[in-house]
């Protein structure tokens, strides 16, 4: 199952502490169930099938927190393989109804009952008693070869200018460390930086926090897949600061994104006004995720968040690739 060739890069133009700058933003909602996770899942089950593990009768099973069970979903509907799906019961309606709606089976675990730790020793237990293909995202390499191989290429062949940045959140750790790998072989002194909810600062503090409404990243642990060699600074985010973001990057701008997209516009902005060459940064999904959420309420004028001290100026598609 192919995933699409060069997804969409944008730039940004905006303002902040008084200097206009720009930013890239890779739109991943541009794949096939309108995810980034559409490349891992499609990598995944490409590779396990290549090596045996998987065939037309093996039940696709796998923990996730929204995204990466619906790509997995529509795999699994394509390909007639069972999807099995574990996840929170806190991310939005949006998710868990399409996943169902292209036919997985799934069950969410509150916090109180295990939270997303629960979910991850549902899974494992479930592809043992039916020997199903565990898609194990929080620590299969081929996650981070899928960023590499695709994403982060398409990234170098689409800027024709030197980056100085490259943001993301962490979620399973594929996509901030599969991109950051290949980035740093080419642009040698390019800063790498985690985004995470000030809710949850693991990487920063070491502490897990509260909840939050970051859908995707900040989980209550952090995954095997990251190596903290790779990244150059942290950056922690207020989410209601990120959900205010997105609101006006499609008020704005008309660009329909997610709450972790909008993360990691303001950490790019924060990155962006200390360093001279431009951020590249990934938005993740789009809206269509959050319409039961607060992300559709009106925008939040508190002064204080940084989203409100960013001048939303214009964008334009970088045409190197298509």
């Amino acid at each position: 199952m192919d995933i699409k060739k060069y997804t969409p890069l944008i730039k940004i133009k905006y303002k902040y502490k008084g200097k206009e700058k720009i930013i890239y933003a890779k739109l991943e909602y541009y794949n096939l169930t309108g995810s980034i996770k559409d490349r891992m899942a499609s990598y995944i089950i490409t590779k396990a099938k290549e090596r045996g593990e998987l065939n037309a009768n093996t039940p696709i099973i796998e923990a996730t927190s929204g995204n990466t069970g619906i790509a997995l979903a529509s795999i699994g509907a394509k390909e007639k393989n069972k999807v099995y799906i574990f996840m929170p019961d806190w991310v939005s309606k949006e998710r868990k109804e399409i996943m169902k709606s292209y036919g997985a089976i799934v069950k969410c675990y509150s916090q109180e009952e295990g939270g997303f730790k629960r979910c991850i020793e549902e899974a494992n237990k479930l592809s043992k008693e039916i020997n199903g293909f565990l898609v194990n995202q929080f620590s299969n390499k081929d996650n981070i070869l899928a960023h590499y191989e695709t994403t982060a290429k398409e990234i170098v062949d689409q800027i024709d200018e030197k980056i100085g940045g490259f943001v993301s959140g962490i979620g399973t750790g594929g996509t901030l460390m599969g991109i950051s790998r290949r980035l740093k072989k080419q642009y040698k002194n390019i800063i790498v930086a985690a985004m995470e909810p000030d809710k949850m600062p693991l990487l920063s503090q070491n502490k897990i926090g509260l909840p939050h409404k970051i859908d995707g990243i900040g989980d209550d642990f952090v995954p095997e897949l990251v190596d903290r060699n790779l990244i150059d600074k942290i950056i922690d985010i207020n989410d209601d600061d990120a959900v205010n973001m997105s609101r006006l990057l499609a008020r704005k701008l008309g660009l329909g994104v997610g709450i972790s997209s909008g993360a990691n516009f303001i950490a790019s902005t924060i990155l962006n006004d200390s360093i001279i060459e431009p951020t590249v940064t990934i938005f993740v999904d789009d809206n269509k995720k959050y319409l039961s959420t607060e992300l559709v309420q009106n925008v939040d004028l508190n002064p204080r968040f940084i989203s409100n001290q960013i001048e939303l100026l214009e964008w334009e598609y970088v045409n190197n690739k298509t």
